[in-house]
Order: C-alpha cells, then sequence, then structure tokens
C-alpha cells in the first residue's frame, strides 16, 4: 500500500459523521417522495421473489432441477447488488459534483456512501429472501443428499452432511466481501466517469453482458464436460456468489463447481478477488484524485 493510499485511509474516520449524512440524504432522496417510503427497498424484492416462487414453483418452466425458484433467488439478489452497487458507486462523484465545489470532503467517501446505501437495502432483502428459503425451501429439501447431482459431489468438502441453519451463518462474511469488491470496482469507474462522460454507458452494457455470463439462472454442472466450464472461475462475480448460493439453496458449505477443492478453494479465491479488486481500485482511484481536483 502506498503511502499516499495510507494517507487517504486515515483520513476517512474524520468524516464518518458525512459519510452517515450522505447514506441518510441518499436513503432520503430515493424513498422520501414516495407514498410507501422506505418499504419498497422490501417491496420490489417481495414481489420478485413472489413471481419467482409461483412461476417456478409450479412448473410453468420445466427446469431440471429441485426449487429452480430457489436457485435463481440466491444468484439473483447478490448479482443485484453487486451491478447496482457498480453503476451507482461509477456515477456517484459527478452527480455529486455541486457538493464537490462548495466543501472539500474526500471523494471517496462519495462512493462510499453510494454503495452502502445498495449494501443497506441488499441486507434487507437478504433477511426477506433467508426467511423465505428456510421456511419453504430448506424445510423439504435441505439434508437430502439424494438431491445433489452426482457431479457435485466431488466438490463438495468434508462429510456428506448438510445443515441449512448452520451454513447460513456465512452469509454476513459473504456480503463483507461482496462490498469491498464492489467499492474495489466503483472507485476508479466513478472518476474515470467524470473525464470519460461515455463511461456510464459502456458499465451498463457490461453489466448486462456480465449477467448472462455469470451463473445467475444457469448452472455449471448443467454443462458437466464442457471445456470452458473452468473458465468460470476468473469472473469473480460468479466466485462470489458461489459464496451465497450453497448455504441459501443446496444448505452446504459455499463450493465453487468451477474451482473444485471444496469450501478452502472456494473461499480463498473469493477472497483473493475482493481483496484485490479493493486494493487494486482504491490505487487507481488514488492516481486519478489530481485529474478529479481540476476536472470536478
Amino acid at each position: 500500500m502506498t503511502p499516499s493510499i495510507a494517507t487517504s485511509l486515515s483520513e476517512l474516520p474524520e468524516y464518518r459523521q458525512v459519510l452517515a449524512n450522505l447514506i441518510a440524504r441518499d436513503l432520503k432522496v430515493k424513498y422520501q417522495s414516495k407514498s410507501l417510503g422506505f418499504a419498497w427497498s422490501l417491496l420490489a424484492p417481495a414481489c420478485m421473489i413472489g413471481i419467482l416462487y409461483v412461476i417456478f414453483s409450479h412448473r410453468a418452466f420445466r427446469i431440471d432441477m429441485p426449487d429452480y425458484w430457489a436457485f435463481l433467488i440466491a444468484g439473483i439478489l447478490p448479482f443485484q447488488f453487486m451491478a447496482e452497487g457498480i453503476v451507482s458507486g461509477a456515477s456517484s462523484i459527478r452527480q455529486s459534483a455541486a457538493l464537490i465545489r462548495k466543501v472539500y470532503l474526500p471523494m471517496e467517501i462519495l462512493v462510499i456512501a453510494a454503495v452502502t446505501v445498495r449494501a443497506i437495502e441488499f441486507v434487507l432483502q437478504m433477511l426477506l429472501a433467508v426467511a423465505l428459503l428456510a421456511i419453504v425451501h430448506h424445510e423439504r429439501f435441505g439434508g437430502q443428499f439424494a438431491q445433489v447431482p452426482a457431479s457435485l459431489v466431488s466438490v463438495l468438502d468434508g462429510p456428506v452432511h448438510f445443515d441449512a441453519f448452520k451454513t447460513l451463518l456465512v452469509l454476513p462474511a459473504a456480503i463483507v466481501l461482496s462490498y469491498l469488491f464492489v467499492l474495489g470496482v466503483a472507485m476508479p469507474l466513478a472518476a474515470w466517469s467524470v473525464i470519460y462522460k461515455d463511461l456510464d454507458h459502456i458499465v451498463g452494457i457490461a453489466v448486462r453482458v456480465l449477467f448472462y455470463a455469470t451463473p445467475v439462472f444457469w448452472a455449471l454442472f448443467l454443462f458437466e464436460g464442457a471445456w470452458w466450464v473452468r473458465w468460470v472461475a476468473v469472473n469473480p462475480v460468479a466466485d462470489l456468489i458461489a459464496l451465497y448460493r450453497g448455504p441459501m439453496y443446496w444448505g452446504a458449505w459455499p463450493f465453487n463447481e468451477a474451482v473444485g477443492n471444496g469450501a478452502a478453494a472456494t473461499w480463498g479465491v473469493a477472497v483473493a478477488f475482493a481483496l484485490g479488486a479493493f486494493v487494486f481500485g482504491y490505487l487507481l482511484f488514488d492516481r486519478s484524485k489530481r485529474i478529479l481536483a481540476e476536472v470536478v
């Protein structure tokens, strides 16, 4: 870590009250004018979860997977958080240009505030999803090893014993890693979007492409033997989603089919990508500060 980055990080605690005010401001702007207020942060995902449950639990679409709706929820919610966090974080500095001209504050505070707002919404959505999965999905699915495809047996770590409720305890760590990853990606994008005005459109297109390239609505074991399966491991979003899908859908400790070697390798890859993205992203952002000071 360079001295400049260390100095920037040491400066952030002095602005914790500013950060809290920015987060509160963003939440108020988003929900205050709506009649249901903050309840929309739960109502929208609740409707989505309900639709997925109704459609896929009644085999309107014949997917050869038990409780496919639960599989979708375990992938869609974390992907939405990472996608929306990156998009909102990337535009945070440009949208707050007037504030930056009036008062001095570390510009990364704006990115952190934007991503944290999405993280708060994500945590509330996860509480709702986990409650539904625990009541409806794991009651009849969790603990049933016969439900697990034979191709996954080799990548499951440890004895063949699933405990859905114990494995859910790893979700806070998965959320923290996802948060660090989103920050690491969003910070340099926030700086560059001030300089390159078309970057927002490029980020939006990239997020759409990433959705189809990530096992959100499809599973790797359905393509067993395909040459490209191992390459999914270089997709950090896929590696992070694996931390959620193991506990939320399978009722097992996290495992990553593309990585193999069980939970230890799954966590190792996810931690490496999350911390690597955060440190490298902060470094790129720090190097852009001088240009930002002139452009904003």
